[in-house]
């Protein structure tokens, strides 16, 4: 399982696909905000480059999350049955989370649909 993936230069294609994913991340986070400012302001070119930044952000991170997914298909499995037996500690929380995420959603949602 402690396999190193390369290519002939020498990269790591599991490295490469994470460090995608913390990149394209990092830009997601400002991009939205500032989408969402623009947007309310009539900027419209301004928008237009924030909302191409934030869609090639999104897209690559889609792109390198699957790949870190194919490429560390074992270790998520074994983790995960691993942690089968732990499931039970986590009840509590997993449903406040899930509480809190979806009526945040649902608000953000309902506001746009009423609002607007």
């Amino acid at each position: 399982m402690n396999e190193k993936i390369t290519r002939p230069n020498g990269i790591s294609i599991r490295a490469l696909a994470s460090m995608t994913m913390f990149c394209a991340g990092l830009c997601l986070v400002p991009s939205g905000i500032a989408l969402h400012s623009t947007s309310h302001h009539g900027a419209i070119k301004w928008s237009h480059l924030f909302m191409s930044i934030h869609n090639v952000a999104a897209f690559l991170f889609l792109i390198a999350a699957i790949g870190h997914v194919i490429l560390n298909y074992r270790l998520l499995i074994k983790y995960m049955r691993k942690k089968v037996g732990e499931s039970t500690l986590f009840k509590r929380e997993l449903l406040m989370a899930l509480i809190v995420v979806s009526g945040l959603v649902m608000i953000a949602a309902v506001h746009v649909l009423f609002m607007s």
